[in-house]
Protein backbone atom coordinates (compact mmCIF):
# COMPACT_ATOMS: atom_id res chain seq x y z
CA UNK A 1 0.00 0.00 0.00
CA UNK A 2 2.87 2.49 1.32
CA UNK A 3 4.36 1.72 -1.92
CA UNK A 4 1.40 1.99 -4.26
CA UNK A 5 1.21 5.64 -2.80
CA UNK A 6 4.51 6.65 -2.94
CA UNK A 7 4.16 5.76 -6.69
CA UNK A 8 0.86 7.61 -6.91
CA UNK A 9 2.49 10.94 -5.63
CA UNK A 10 5.41 10.89 -7.81
CA UNK A 11 3.26 10.65 -11.00
CA UNK A 12 1.10 13.32 -9.54
CA UNK A 13 4.19 15.34 -8.70
CA UNK A 14 5.82 14.63 -12.71
CA UNK A 15 2.50 15.86 -14.23
CA UNK A 16 2.45 19.07 -12.24
CA UNK A 17 5.70 19.24 -13.15
CA UNK A 18 4.82 19.01 -16.99
CA UNK A 19 2.06 21.72 -16.65
CA UNK A 20 4.15 24.11 -14.97
CA UNK A 21 7.16 23.53 -17.51
CA UNK A 22 3.55 23.40 -20.79
CA UNK A 23 2.23 26.72 -18.74
CA UNK A 24 5.68 28.50 -18.59
CA UNK A 25 6.37 27.48 -22.25
CA UNK A 26 2.87 28.94 -23.37
CA UNK A 27 3.15 32.47 -21.48
CA UNK A 28 6.77 32.84 -23.69
CA UNK A 29 5.19 31.70 -26.65
CA UNK A 30 1.80 33.50 -26.07
CA UNK A 31 4.07 36.93 -25.53
CA UNK A 32 5.96 35.86 -28.60
CA UNK A 33 3.32 35.86 -30.82
CA UNK A 34 1.39 38.87 -29.37
CA UNK A 35 4.09 41.08 -30.13
CA UNK A 36 4.13 39.18 -33.62
CA UNK A 37 0.52 39.87 -34.32
CA UNK A 38 0.79 43.70 -33.62
CA UNK A 39 2.51 43.95 -36.50
CA UNK A 40 5.63 46.50 -37.40
CA UNK A 41 5.54 49.88 -35.45
CA UNK A 42 4.46 52.73 -37.44
CA UNK A 43 7.40 54.93 -37.46
CA UNK A 44 8.34 58.68 -37.93
CA UNK A 45 12.27 59.59 -39.24
CA UNK A 46 12.79 63.29 -38.92
CA UNK A 47 16.54 64.38 -41.25
CA UNK A 48 17.71 67.69 -41.33
CA UNK A 49 17.93 69.18 -45.05
CA UNK A 50 21.22 70.29 -44.45
CA UNK A 51 22.66 67.58 -42.41
CA UNK A 52 23.08 66.54 -38.66
CA UNK A 53 21.14 65.03 -35.80
CA UNK A 54 18.41 62.78 -37.23
CA UNK A 55 15.86 61.72 -35.16
CA UNK A 56 13.03 58.92 -34.72
CA UNK A 57 9.72 58.82 -32.97
CA UNK A 58 7.30 56.20 -32.38
CA UNK A 59 3.72 57.92 -34.50
CA UNK A 60 2.01 59.68 -33.22
CA UNK A 61 4.38 60.21 -30.63
CA UNK A 62 6.09 63.11 -31.99
CA UNK A 63 7.48 64.24 -28.62
CA UNK A 64 9.33 61.54 -27.43
CA UNK A 65 12.34 61.09 -29.59
CA UNK A 66 13.23 57.22 -29.24
CA UNK A 67 16.44 57.19 -31.61
CA UNK A 68 19.11 59.86 -32.70
CA UNK A 69 21.77 59.24 -35.41
CA UNK A 70 23.33 62.02 -37.77
CA UNK A 71 22.78 61.73 -41.35
CA UNK A 72 24.20 64.04 -44.57
CA UNK A 73 21.87 66.16 -46.52
CA UNK A 74 18.67 65.55 -47.80
CA UNK A 75 17.09 65.62 -50.94
CA UNK A 76 14.94 63.09 -51.33
CA UNK A 77 14.22 59.50 -49.96
CA UNK A 78 14.65 56.31 -51.75
CA UNK A 79 13.34 53.73 -49.62
CA UNK A 80 13.76 51.98 -46.06
CA UNK A 81 14.75 48.70 -45.63
CA UNK A 82 12.98 46.76 -42.85
CA UNK A 83 15.33 43.58 -42.58
CA UNK A 84 18.57 45.53 -42.49
CA UNK A 85 17.11 49.07 -41.00
CA UNK A 86 18.58 51.30 -43.60
CA UNK A 87 17.09 54.49 -45.15
CA UNK A 88 18.37 55.34 -48.87
CA UNK A 89 18.95 58.63 -49.40
CA UNK A 90 19.59 61.29 -52.08
CA UNK A 91 21.74 64.31 -50.44
CA UNK A 92 21.65 67.47 -51.83
CA UNK A 93 24.63 66.85 -54.15
CA UNK A 94 22.12 64.07 -56.06
CA UNK A 95 24.45 61.36 -54.64
CA UNK A 96 22.58 58.02 -52.95
CA UNK A 97 23.89 57.75 -49.56
CA UNK A 98 22.38 55.30 -46.59
CA UNK A 99 21.28 56.03 -42.93
CA UNK A 100 21.89 53.04 -40.76
CA UNK A 101 19.15 53.00 -37.72
CA UNK A 102 20.85 50.24 -36.36
CA UNK A 103 24.43 51.57 -36.25
CA UNK A 104 23.05 55.45 -36.01
CA UNK A 105 25.68 56.26 -38.78
CA UNK A 106 25.22 57.51 -42.66
CA UNK A 107 27.81 57.92 -45.54
CA UNK A 108 27.28 58.36 -49.19
CA UNK A 109 26.90 54.85 -51.04
CA UNK A 110 28.79 56.39 -54.31
CA UNK A 111 30.36 59.33 -55.74
CA UNK A 112 29.69 58.74 -59.09
CA UNK A 113 26.57 60.55 -60.55
CA UNK A 114 23.66 58.62 -61.37
CA UNK A 115 20.44 59.31 -62.45
CA UNK A 116 16.99 57.29 -62.64
CA UNK A 117 17.99 56.38 -58.89
CA UNK A 118 15.16 53.74 -57.23
CA UNK A 119 15.53 52.11 -54.11
CA UNK A 120 12.22 50.12 -53.15
CA UNK A 121 12.92 48.49 -49.81
CA UNK A 122 16.24 50.33 -49.13
CA UNK A 123 18.44 47.61 -49.39
CA UNK A 124 19.99 47.89 -53.03
CA UNK A 125 20.24 50.93 -54.48
CA UNK A 126 19.35 50.99 -58.16
CA UNK A 127 20.75 53.88 -60.86
CA UNK A 128 22.20 55.05 -64.30
CA UNK A 129 25.63 55.74 -64.80
CA UNK A 130 27.15 58.71 -67.00
CA UNK A 131 28.32 56.13 -69.11
CA UNK A 132 24.46 54.47 -69.82
CA UNK A 133 25.33 50.89 -67.44
CA UNK A 134 22.98 50.09 -64.59
CA UNK A 135 24.29 50.27 -62.10
CA UNK A 136 23.24 48.11 -58.24
CA UNK A 137 25.08 49.37 -54.95
CA UNK A 138 23.99 47.23 -52.24
CA UNK A 139 26.64 46.51 -48.83
CA UNK A 140 27.45 42.76 -50.37
CA UNK A 141 29.17 44.61 -53.57
CA UNK A 142 28.22 46.48 -56.38
CA UNK A 143 27.42 45.54 -59.70
CA UNK A 144 26.89 47.02 -63.03
CA UNK A 145 25.85 46.17 -66.79
CA UNK A 146 26.38 48.27 -69.64
CA UNK A 147 23.82 47.75 -72.09
CA UNK A 148 24.11 47.89 -76.10
CA UNK A 149 22.70 51.41 -76.15
CA UNK A 150 22.52 53.33 -73.23
CA UNK A 151 20.22 53.35 -70.56
CA UNK A 152 17.34 55.50 -69.00
CA UNK A 153 15.82 53.87 -66.54
CA UNK A 154 15.79 50.82 -64.11
CA UNK A 155 12.96 48.53 -62.86
CA UNK A 156 13.88 46.24 -59.87
CA UNK A 157 11.26 43.62 -59.71
CA UNK A 158 10.01 42.00 -56.38
CA UNK A 159 11.89 38.31 -57.52
CA UNK A 160 15.50 39.78 -57.99
CA UNK A 161 14.84 40.85 -61.81
CA UNK A 162 16.02 43.86 -63.04
CA UNK A 163 14.44 45.29 -65.98
CA UNK A 164 16.49 47.66 -67.99
CA UNK A 165 14.95 49.98 -70.41
CA UNK A 166 17.44 52.52 -73.10
CA UNK A 167 16.06 54.31 -76.03
CA UNK A 168 17.68 53.28 -79.67
CA UNK A 169 16.55 55.79 -82.54
CA UNK A 170 12.68 55.31 -82.87
CA UNK A 171 12.73 52.00 -80.00
CA UNK A 172 12.74 51.46 -76.95
CA UNK A 173 14.25 48.45 -75.57
CA UNK A 174 13.93 46.87 -72.79
CA UNK A 175 16.20 43.71 -70.93
CA UNK A 176 15.61 41.74 -68.43
CA UNK A 177 18.30 40.60 -65.76
CA UNK A 178 19.16 39.18 -62.81
CA UNK A 179 22.36 40.11 -60.83
CA UNK A 180 24.35 39.30 -59.69
CA UNK A 181 24.64 37.50 -62.97
CA UNK A 182 25.12 39.84 -66.39
CA UNK A 183 23.53 37.59 -68.60
CA UNK A 184 20.67 38.92 -70.88
CA UNK A 185 17.43 36.64 -69.84
CA UNK A 186 15.27 38.29 -72.13
CA UNK A 187 14.92 40.83 -74.54
CA UNK A 188 12.00 43.18 -76.15
CA UNK A 189 11.82 46.16 -78.87
CA UNK A 190 9.07 48.72 -78.70
CA UNK A 191 8.06 50.93 -81.49
CA UNK A 192 7.58 53.90 -79.39
CA UNK A 193 9.54 56.65 -78.24
CA UNK A 194 9.80 56.91 -74.47
CA UNK A 195 9.47 59.69 -72.36
CA UNK A 196 11.17 60.47 -68.97
CA UNK A 197 7.56 59.46 -67.29
CA UNK A 198 7.50 55.80 -66.24
CA UNK A 199 6.45 53.63 -63.46
CA UNK A 200 6.38 49.98 -61.37
CA UNK A 201 2.82 48.89 -61.02
CA UNK A 202 2.85 45.91 -59.26
CA UNK A 203 4.66 42.92 -61.73
CA UNK A 204 4.00 45.18 -65.01
CA UNK A 205 6.52 48.16 -66.04
CA UNK A 206 5.03 50.77 -67.52
CA UNK A 207 6.55 53.36 -70.28
CA UNK A 208 4.46 56.70 -71.37
CA UNK A 209 4.56 58.01 -74.44
CA UNK A 210 2.72 61.06 -75.63
CA UNK A 211 -0.85 59.73 -75.44
CA UNK A 212 -0.54 56.34 -73.83
CA UNK A 213 0.84 53.74 -71.22
CA UNK A 214 2.97 51.42 -73.11
CA UNK A 215 3.80 48.36 -70.47
CA UNK A 216 5.23 44.65 -70.23
CA UNK A 217 5.38 42.36 -67.52
CA UNK A 218 8.32 42.26 -64.91
CA UNK A 219 8.70 38.78 -65.15
CA UNK A 220 9.29 37.68 -68.99
CA UNK A 221 9.19 40.93 -70.76
CA UNK A 222 5.78 40.12 -72.37
CA UNK A 223 3.73 42.87 -73.91
CA UNK A 224 0.32 44.11 -72.39
CA UNK A 225 -2.85 46.02 -73.35
CA UNK A 226 -1.57 49.58 -73.85
CA UNK A 227 -3.73 52.48 -71.68
CA UNK A 228 -4.75 55.43 -73.99
CA UNK A 229 -5.34 58.52 -72.91
CA UNK A 230 -6.21 61.98 -73.77
CA UNK A 231 -3.65 64.67 -74.14
CA UNK A 232 -0.05 64.76 -72.55
CA UNK A 233 1.16 62.39 -70.01
CA UNK A 234 2.52 65.16 -66.78
CA UNK A 235 2.53 62.35 -63.58
CA UNK A 236 1.76 58.72 -62.60
CA UNK A 237 0.54 57.24 -59.22
CA UNK A 238 -0.70 53.47 -58.91
CA UNK A 239 -2.01 52.41 -55.54
CA UNK A 240 0.06 50.35 -53.72
CA UNK A 241 -1.69 47.35 -54.81
CA UNK A 242 -1.54 48.25 -58.38
CA UNK A 243 -4.90 47.71 -59.33
CA UNK A 244 -5.51 51.07 -60.20
CA UNK A 245 -3.34 53.88 -61.73
CA UNK A 246 -3.91 57.69 -61.50
CA UNK A 247 -2.54 59.30 -64.47
CA UNK A 248 -2.93 63.49 -65.17
CA UNK A 249 -2.24 65.34 -68.32
CA UNK A 250 -0.63 68.19 -69.43
CA UNK A 251 -3.53 71.21 -69.02
CA UNK A 252 -6.39 69.06 -68.01
CA UNK A 253 -8.43 69.90 -65.03
CA UNK A 254 -9.62 65.90 -64.54
CA UNK A 255 -7.84 63.08 -63.39
CA UNK A 256 -7.99 59.55 -65.05
CA UNK A 257 -8.46 56.26 -63.56
CA UNK A 258 -7.09 53.50 -65.23
CA UNK A 259 -8.79 49.87 -64.27
CA UNK A 260 -5.26 47.99 -64.52
CA UNK A 261 -7.21 44.83 -64.87
CA UNK A 262 -9.36 46.19 -67.88
CA UNK A 263 -6.64 48.61 -69.29
CA UNK A 264 -9.19 51.09 -69.68
CA UNK A 265 -9.78 54.20 -68.20
CA UNK A 266 -12.54 53.83 -65.84
CA UNK A 267 -13.65 56.62 -64.75
CA UNK A 268 -12.43 60.31 -64.40
CA UNK A 269 -12.44 62.70 -61.37
CA UNK A 270 -12.66 66.42 -61.93
CA UNK A 271 -10.92 68.86 -60.12
CA UNK A 272 -10.85 72.97 -59.62
CA UNK A 273 -8.02 73.08 -62.21
CA UNK A 274 -4.92 71.92 -64.25
CA UNK A 275 -2.89 69.38 -62.37
CA UNK A 276 0.98 69.15 -61.97
CA UNK A 277 1.87 66.43 -59.89
CA UNK A 278 0.50 63.53 -57.84
CA UNK A 279 1.46 61.81 -54.94
CA UNK A 280 -0.56 58.36 -53.35
CA UNK A 281 -0.59 57.99 -49.93
CA UNK A 282 1.48 54.47 -48.75
CA UNK A 283 -1.28 52.55 -47.72
CA UNK A 284 -3.40 53.53 -50.63
CA UNK A 285 -5.91 56.23 -49.01
CA UNK A 286 -5.44 59.09 -50.28
CA UNK A 287 -4.02 60.59 -53.62
CA UNK A 288 -2.88 64.21 -53.14
CA UNK A 289 -2.72 66.34 -56.24
CA UNK A 290 -0.55 69.20 -57.07
CA UNK A 291 -2.15 72.63 -58.74
CA UNK A 292 -0.36 73.73 -61.82
CA UNK A 293 -0.66 76.97 -60.02
CA UNK A 294 0.01 78.30 -56.23
CA UNK A 295 0.64 76.11 -52.83
CA UNK A 296 -2.12 74.08 -52.10
CA UNK A 297 -3.23 70.59 -52.44
CA UNK A 298 -6.12 68.87 -53.70
CA UNK A 299 -7.13 65.66 -51.46
CA UNK A 300 -8.75 62.75 -53.40
CA UNK A 301 -10.21 59.73 -51.10
CA UNK A 302 -8.85 57.06 -53.26
CA UNK A 303 -11.69 54.43 -51.85
CA UNK A 304 -14.23 56.82 -53.55
CA UNK A 305 -12.73 58.69 -55.61
CA UNK A 306 -14.13 61.65 -53.97
CA UNK A 307 -12.69 65.05 -53.97
CA UNK A 308 -12.25 65.55 -49.97
CA UNK A 309 -11.26 69.46 -50.40
CA UNK A 310 -8.36 71.85 -50.94
CA UNK A 311 -5.49 72.44 -48.21
CA UNK A 312 -2.68 75.00 -48.01
CA UNK A 313 0.58 73.86 -48.57
CA UNK A 314 4.08 73.99 -49.90
CA UNK A 315 4.77 71.31 -51.83
CA UNK A 316 8.41 69.75 -51.03
CA UNK A 317 10.51 66.44 -51.54
CA UNK A 318 8.30 65.24 -48.45
CA UNK A 319 5.62 66.44 -47.86
CA UNK A 320 2.94 67.43 -47.95
CA UNK A 321 2.53 63.31 -47.04
CA UNK A 322 -0.65 60.70 -45.47
CA UNK A 323 0.72 59.73 -41.98
CA UNK A 324 -0.16 56.16 -41.05
CA UNK A 325 -2.95 57.16 -39.06
CA UNK A 326 -4.68 58.74 -42.30
CA UNK A 327 -3.68 62.21 -40.94
CA UNK A 328 -2.16 64.26 -43.62
CA UNK A 329 0.86 66.42 -42.68
CA UNK A 330 1.74 70.08 -44.28
CA UNK A 331 4.21 72.14 -45.05
CA UNK A 332 3.16 76.41 -43.98
CA UNK A 333 6.90 77.03 -44.62
CA UNK A 334 8.22 76.81 -41.05
CA UNK A 335 5.58 74.49 -39.18
CA UNK A 336 4.33 71.14 -40.60
CA UNK A 337 0.57 70.97 -39.35
CA UNK A 338 -1.33 67.66 -39.50
CA UNK A 339 -4.89 67.83 -40.68
CA UNK A 340 -7.80 65.17 -40.68
CA UNK A 341 -8.03 63.78 -43.50
CA UNK A 342 -11.54 63.00 -43.74
CA UNK A 343 -12.45 66.60 -42.50
CA UNK A 344 -9.53 68.34 -43.79
CA UNK A 345 -9.55 70.03 -40.28
CA UNK A 346 -6.36 70.93 -38.22
CA UNK A 347 -5.81 68.74 -35.68
CA UNK A 348 -1.92 69.34 -34.82
CA UNK A 349 0.92 72.03 -35.62
CA UNK A 350 4.73 71.05 -35.24
CA UNK A 351 6.51 74.01 -34.30
CA UNK A 352 9.72 74.40 -36.90
CA UNK A 353 9.13 71.20 -38.06
CA UNK A 354 9.46 72.33 -41.74
CA UNK A 355 12.94 72.30 -41.28
CA UNK A 356 13.36 68.96 -41.51
CA UNK A 357 12.61 66.23 -44.27
CA UNK A 358 9.89 63.51 -42.86
CA UNK A 359 9.80 60.56 -43.90
CA UNK A 360 6.92 57.78 -42.39
CA UNK A 361 7.40 54.19 -42.23
CA UNK A 362 6.79 50.77 -40.97
CA UNK A 363 9.47 49.27 -38.55
CA UNK A 364 10.10 46.73 -35.19
CA UNK A 365 13.24 47.91 -34.96
CA UNK A 366 13.18 50.27 -32.02
CA UNK A 367 10.55 48.06 -30.18
CA UNK A 368 11.44 46.77 -26.56
CA UNK A 369 12.03 42.82 -26.29
CA UNK A 370 8.48 41.75 -24.61
CA UNK A 371 9.17 41.18 -20.51
CA UNK A 372 7.69 37.45 -21.18
CA UNK A 373 10.08 36.48 -23.85
CA UNK A 374 12.63 36.80 -22.04
CA UNK A 375 11.64 35.37 -18.93
CA UNK A 376 13.80 32.12 -17.85
CA UNK A 377 11.08 29.29 -17.98
CA UNK A 378 10.98 27.29 -14.61
CA UNK A 379 11.33 22.73 -14.97
CA UNK A 380 10.30 21.53 -11.91
CA UNK A 381 11.89 18.38 -10.76
CA UNK A 382 11.89 15.31 -8.05
CA UNK A 383 14.48 14.60 -6.43
CA UNK A 384 14.98 11.67 -8.73
CA UNK A 385 15.56 13.58 -11.57
CA UNK A 386 18.92 14.26 -12.97
CA UNK A 387 19.20 17.59 -14.10
CA UNK A 388 20.95 18.49 -17.42
CA UNK A 389 22.29 22.41 -16.57
CA UNK A 390 22.48 22.62 -20.97
CA UNK A 391 18.20 22.41 -21.00
CA UNK A 392 17.31 24.61 -23.09
CA UNK A 393 13.82 25.46 -24.15
CA UNK A 394 12.56 26.94 -27.09
CA UNK A 395 9.96 29.12 -28.30
CA UNK A 396 8.36 28.42 -31.43
CA UNK A 397 6.97 31.11 -32.49
CA UNK A 398 10.29 32.98 -32.08
CA UNK A 399 13.29 30.55 -32.11
CA UNK A 400 14.10 32.18 -29.01
CA UNK A 401 15.94 29.61 -26.61
CA UNK A 402 16.37 30.05 -22.55
CA UNK A 403 18.87 28.47 -21.21
CA UNK A 404 18.11 29.54 -17.41
CA UNK A 405 17.11 26.26 -15.60
CA UNK A 406 15.57 26.89 -11.76
CA UNK A 407 14.91 24.54 -9.54
CA UNK A 408 11.22 25.14 -7.83
CA UNK A 409 10.67 25.67 -4.24
CA UNK A 410 9.95 22.52 -1.87
CA UNK A 411 6.85 21.42 -1.92
CA UNK A 412 4.75 21.80 1.32
CA UNK A 413 4.17 18.21 1.84
CA UNK A 414 6.89 15.60 1.67
CA UNK A 415 6.90 13.20 -1.60
CA UNK A 416 8.60 10.25 -0.81
CA UNK A 417 10.68 9.37 -3.44
CA UNK A 418 13.44 6.86 -4.42
CA UNK A 419 16.99 7.85 -4.17
CA UNK A 420 18.52 8.87 -7.60
CA UNK A 421 21.15 6.56 -8.98
CA UNK A 422 24.71 7.43 -8.41
CA UNK A 423 26.19 9.57 -11.57
CA UNK A 424 29.37 7.49 -13.19
CA UNK A 425 30.31 11.55 -13.84
CA UNK A 426 29.84 14.50 -11.45
CA UNK A 427 26.82 16.09 -12.47
CA UNK A 428 27.57 20.37 -13.68
CA UNK A 429 25.58 22.76 -11.54
CA UNK A 430 22.42 23.98 -11.98
CA UNK A 431 22.32 27.75 -13.33
CA UNK A 432 20.12 29.78 -11.52
CA UNK A 433 18.80 33.42 -12.85
CA UNK A 434 16.76 35.85 -11.58
CA UNK A 435 13.79 36.09 -13.74
CA UNK A 436 13.86 39.08 -16.36
CA UNK A 437 12.06 42.21 -14.88
CA UNK A 438 8.49 43.36 -16.18
CA UNK A 439 8.12 46.65 -17.99
CA UNK A 440 7.15 48.58 -14.72
CA UNK A 441 8.28 51.67 -12.16
CA UNK A 442 11.18 49.39 -10.70
CA UNK A 443 12.31 47.79 -13.81
CA UNK A 444 15.44 48.34 -14.68
CA UNK A 445 16.30 50.37 -18.33
CA UNK A 446 19.23 48.86 -20.94
CA UNK A 447 21.01 51.80 -22.79
CA UNK A 448 21.40 50.14 -26.82
CA UNK A 449 23.72 51.24 -29.15
CA UNK A 450 23.08 49.04 -31.96
CA UNK A 451 21.64 45.36 -33.12
CA UNK A 452 23.83 43.89 -35.57
CA UNK A 453 23.55 40.85 -37.99
CA UNK A 454 27.43 40.51 -37.56
CA UNK A 455 29.31 39.28 -34.52
CA UNK A 456 32.66 40.62 -35.38
CA UNK A 457 31.07 43.79 -35.84
CA UNK A 458 28.99 43.80 -32.77
CA UNK A 459 31.85 43.06 -30.92
CA UNK A 460 34.44 45.79 -32.73
CA UNK A 461 31.70 48.40 -31.99
CA UNK A 462 31.06 47.02 -28.16
CA UNK A 463 35.50 47.11 -27.58
CA UNK A 464 35.13 50.85 -28.30
CA UNK A 465 32.46 52.11 -26.27
CA UNK A 466 33.69 52.83 -22.69
CA UNK A 467 31.54 54.92 -20.36
CA UNK A 468 32.67 56.02 -17.08
CA UNK A 469 34.64 52.76 -16.75
CA UNK A 470 31.89 50.11 -18.21
CA UNK A 471 32.48 48.44 -21.32
CA UNK A 472 29.47 47.71 -23.35
CA UNK A 473 28.98 43.72 -24.05
CA UNK A 474 26.95 41.97 -26.80
CA UNK A 475 24.06 40.10 -26.09
CA UNK A 476 23.15 37.11 -28.97
CA UNK A 477 19.33 36.67 -29.57
CA UNK A 478 17.74 34.65 -32.12
CA UNK A 479 14.91 36.61 -34.25
CA UNK A 480 12.54 34.50 -36.60
CA UNK A 481 15.53 32.18 -36.79
CA UNK A 482 18.01 34.76 -37.50
CA UNK A 483 20.53 36.07 -34.79
CA UNK A 484 21.10 39.06 -33.58
CA UNK A 485 23.97 40.77 -32.02
CA UNK A 486 22.99 43.71 -29.67
CA UNK A 487 25.70 45.74 -27.99
CA UNK A 488 24.06 47.27 -24.95
CA UNK A 489 25.25 48.55 -21.83
CA UNK A 490 23.16 48.01 -18.36
CA UNK A 491 20.98 47.82 -16.94
CA UNK A 492 19.99 50.65 -15.14
CA UNK A 493 18.00 51.48 -12.18
CA UNK A 494 15.78 53.73 -13.64
CA UNK A 495 15.55 55.66 -17.09
CA UNK A 496 17.27 58.51 -16.34
CA UNK A 497 20.57 57.05 -15.33
CA UNK A 498 20.27 54.82 -18.62
CA UNK A 499 19.77 58.46 -20.34
CA UNK A 500 22.68 59.91 -18.86
CA UNK A 501 25.42 57.07 -19.87
CA UNK A 502 23.51 56.72 -23.50
CA UNK A 503 23.92 60.92 -23.54
CA UNK A 504 27.55 60.72 -22.04
CA UNK A 505 28.70 57.73 -24.69
CA UNK A 506 28.55 60.60 -27.58
CA UNK A 507 26.75 57.86 -29.80
CA UNK A 508 23.19 56.87 -31.29
CA UNK A 509 21.51 55.10 -28.65
CA UNK A 510 17.98 54.24 -27.42
CA UNK A 511 17.05 53.11 -23.90
CA UNK A 512 14.26 50.24 -23.44
CA UNK A 513 12.68 48.74 -20.50
CA UNK A 514 14.21 45.52 -19.11
CA UNK A 515 17.39 43.39 -19.69
CA UNK A 516 18.49 42.34 -23.73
Amino acid sequence: MHRRLSISLLLLSALACGRDQRASSDTVGNAARAEASRGPDPILIRLPRAGGAVRAYLYPRLDSVVWTGRTTSVDRVLGFDPEGGALAIVDAKGQPARVDLRLGESGVATKATLASLVAPIGAEIYGVDARGAAVRLSRGGDWSFTPPYPARAVFPQTDGGLVIAAQHGNEAVLWLMRPPDTKVRDTVVLPITMRSIHAQVGDRVYLATDTALVGVRGRDLSEVPSIRVRGHIVALAPTPSGDRIYVATAGDSSLSVVDRYTDKVASTIQLPGAISDLRMDGLGRYVLVRPARGDSAWVVAVATNHVVGSVRTKWSGDLPATAPDGAIALNSGRDVIFVDGETLQAVRTVAGGASDFWYFTFWNGFRARAAGVDQPVSFARTDSAPVDSSARATDSATNVAVDSVTRPAEPSHPVATPPAPAPTHPQPAVPTTPPAPTASASAPFTVSFAALLNEAKAHALADSIDVAGAHARVVPSQRAGTTIYRVVLGPYANRAAAEQIGRDSKRSYWVFPGQP
